[in-house]
């Protein structure tokens, strides 16, 4: 379990505040440390942690004599911070120089996968000279974005253990690496390109994916030239939402929805640093105009990056069954039928078949299922807390933001989305949070599910517009019993939306 803590200083004109996530098993000792480094204080002040009356501080300290003090290695932060909303306060100083933070504890969660904490979330005010403290680091000069950024790479020094199990765990190893080249050089030299067009997919059997992955050969027109493997039912549909869009239309949505893995053959000067240097590094060579293999790893929500451990094995196993096809097929064109009715395949079995194009986008778009693995315990408790409905209806929305975050410094950007929850009849809003990632139905489900399990009470009706969110999110509501109307307009979550991007809104 993660906390979101929100520290403010108090008692000052401009609003000074860290909003921080930390593991509940952080000890006061350790939390004194990121708040030192959050606010830069120097390491000679003195500290207090206060919930009532009861002190929390180190051994040394007597800053309320005759009071009685926990140690602060011995307590943590789950301890006194028990439930959303709980507060405490944080005394920093020395001499006749104290400062006041208010704690507050504004989230709890379970991560799906590891985060390296601790980890600052936002900020906001990057000075203290309005009160005469000299700092040791002048961050005046600094945006709230660049002071975020500044006190994560500090948090950074918590990491070193982190990275490396998390690089060893995703990061392909030099023999996989070459492996990949290989594959990717062997389509390369086969020029698949010259009989065939982007939209004549060929459909290969991935084991490692389980799953077909759709082809598209890149260069038929002559401007680039590669090979991009659209990744089962969820690639496949964002292969055809490119298709079906308008060629001259600036989209960005289309390459934000893409779920794919991409050999791209560039020329030397379209290489970053990171590729050449891997390429150097793993000893190859190549000369001449579009021979230089980079690879690309597209997934919903993100943005382009580099491919991990799992996507070079997928598109190494891929490559290989494409080379197969193309060294045993003459005439191309012929045996690849045009976009249409159907698509070549290679199935399981290395056999050639075809599909129906109908029958995938049918299978692809059937009704999604609950994908939460939640026991029935949890399920239970869940439903009880729809019986004091109290006639509420709400509106619910997820809304992406404009730009990109990192949960880390070098973690993959991401844009998230605000979830939020508006009483329908008075507009008043009930909440809003940001969720990651919930393009998929599974991703979708779990931020509701997340949401309605913070709430004391839960609605009587939602109202959703009529769309992806609303299509995956019905099956939680059918299971917790509560009735969902899809809609085209949410009057309440409008003009939130317009307050929140407003010149006096937080976005």
């Amino acid at each position: 379990m993660v906390f979101q803590v929100k520290i403010s200083i108090k008692d000052i004109e401009r609003p000074i505040w860290r909003a921080l996530i930390v593991s509940e098993e952080t000890t006061f000792e350790d939390f004194h440390i990121y708040l030192q480094i959050a606010f830069t204080w120097p390491d000679t002040a003195s500290h207090l942690f206060l919930q009532g009356d009861v002190r929390i501080g180190s051994e040394i300290e007597d800053l309320f004599e005759g009071k009685e003090t926990l140690d602060e290695e011995e307590v943590t932060l789950a301890e006194f911070l028990k439930n959303v909303g709980d507060r405490m306060t944080y005394i920093n100083g020395e001499d006749d120089s104290w400062w006041h933070h208010e704690i507050i504890l504004e989230q709890k969660a379970e991560l799906p996968m590891d985060l390296p904490l601790p980890f600052c979330f936002s900020a906001e005010g990057n000075s203290l000279k309005d009160k005469g403290f000299d700092m040791e680091y002048n961050l005046e000069s600094m945006t709230n974005e660049e002071l975020v950024e500044y006190i994560n790479e500090q948090f950074s020094e918590f990491y070193d253990d982190w990275f490396f199990d998390a690089s060893e765990e995703t990061e392909p190893d030099e023999e996989e690496w070459n492996e990949l080249f290989d594959a990717a050089d062997q389509v390369k030299n086969k020029k698949p390109w010259l009989e065939l067009y982007d939209d004549q997919l060929i459909a290969i059997w991935s084991n490692e994916l389980h799953d077909y992955a759709y082809c598209s050969i890149m260069g038929n027109a002559g401007e680039s030239y590669g090979v991009t493997c659209f990744l089962g039912s969820r690639g496949l549909l964002s292969f055809f939402d490119i298709m079906d869009a308008d060629p001259y239309e600036d989209n960005p949505a289309l390459l934000f929805n893409q779920y794919s893995v991409t050999v791209d053959f560039n020329n030397r000067e379209d290489l970053d640093e990171e590729e050449y240097d891997l390429i150097k590094n793993l000893g190859r060579k190549y000369r001449g105009k579009y021979q230089w293999p980079s690879f690309v790893s597209m997934v919903p929500d993100q943005l382009p990056w580099t491919i991990n451990q799992e996507e070079c094995l997928i598109l190494t196993g891929i490559l290989l069954k494409l080379d197969a096809f193309l060294s045993n097929t003459e005439n191309l064109s012929e045996k690849v039928p045009s976009f249409g009715g159907n698509m070549l395949a290679i199935n399981e079995n290395e056999e050639l078949i075809l599909l129906s194009i109908e029958e995938l986008i049918d299978e692809a778009l059937q009704e999604p299922v609950l994908e939460l693995d939640i026991s029935e315990i949890e399920w239970k408790r869940m439903r009880k807390k729809v019986q004091p409905l109290n006639g509420k209806e709400v509106e619910l929305a997820l809304i992406q933001m404009g730009e990109p975050v990192q949960n880390t410094p070098d973690s993959r950007p991401f844009l998230p989305y605000i979830l939020i929850l508006v009483e329908r009849e008075t507009g008043a809003v009930l909440h809003y949070d940001l969720a990651e990632s919930v393009y998929y139905a599974e991703g979708v489900q779990q931020a509701i599910y997340q949401l309605f399990d913070k709430l004391e009470v839960l609605p009587k009706t939602i109202y959703m517009i009529d769309d992806f969110f609303a299509v995956n999110a019905e099956p939680l509501f059918d299971k917790i019993s509560i009735p969902l109307v899809k809609t085209d307009e949410l009057e309440g979550v409008e003009q939130f939306v317009e307050m929140m991007m407003s010149e006096d809104g937080p976005f």
